[in-house]
């Protein structure tokens, strides 16, 4: 019976200024069964309830969380497939016949396009193309005639290019398609090249739209 532990009851006294213990915040321990009173100033205690620590707990929870989470991933991951190595700097040179463009017919249109030639619209023929003007004109090129703005001798912006022999429209349309004579485009180029434009036939009857670099309506 030595050895039964005594039953306490915990508290703090209120009695702050006039009272050591109260002064100090300390937690005085009364058995139970007798006053809750500070054994100092007499005082009554206001019991402290025992409170587990809730950093230590929720710290525990999070270690669990995380170990049952490389369990978990662990067999799923040695499955997955191995990431593809970043590509060689020759890749940048095949993006474009990967992405269903030809490079060749590429190199051709720019090349046609710096053929061109400007009448403004005073009818003043302006050859070679000069690459200082900017306005409204007309360039023609060797498959076809463009009439609209021009920026520095290209045109650039809202404009109207008509066929006059079969030719593809956008190099990088995925589609290839093809203009023949008569057909013409009209919406936004930008340095002679067609951006987004809208495909006419020369019956006027809407064939389809064209977006560089997508496949188009």
């Amino acid at each position: 019976m030595g050895n039964q532990k005594t039953l306490v009851r915990k508290g703090r006294c209120l009695n702050i200024g006039n009272c050591n213990k109260a002064n100090k915040h300390e937690i005085i321990e009364v058995n139970v069964g007798e006053d809750f009173v500070c054994p100092e100033c007499g005082g009554e205690l206001v019991e402290v309830k025992h409170r587990f620590p809730v950093v230590p707990i929720i710290a525990g929870g999070i270690v669990v969380v995380l170990l049952l989470v490389l369990l978990v991933w662990k067999p799923w991951s040695e499955d997955l497939p191995k990431p593809v190595g970043t590509e060689p700097t020759g890749a940048v040179e095949d993006s474009v016949k990967t992405s269903g463009v030809d490079e060749e017919s590429v190199d051709t249109l720019a090349m046609e396009a710096d053929s061109a030639k400007i009448i403004t619209e005073e009818g003043e023929d302006i050859t070679p193309v000069d690459p200082e003007f900017t306005g409204t004109g007309t360039l023609k090129f060797e498959y076809g005639v463009y009439v609209g703005h021009i920026v520095e001798g290209k045109a650039q912006g809202a404009g109207t290019l008509t066929y006059t022999k079969r030719h593809r429209i956008s190099a990088t349309d995925s589609q290839g398609r093809m203009a023949e004579p008569g057909d013409y485009v009209t919406g936004d180029f930008e340095d002679n090249a067609v951006k987004t434009v809208r495909w006419y036939g020369k019956d006027k009857k809407m064939k389809g739209a064209i977006l560089a670099g997508s496949n188009g309506l």
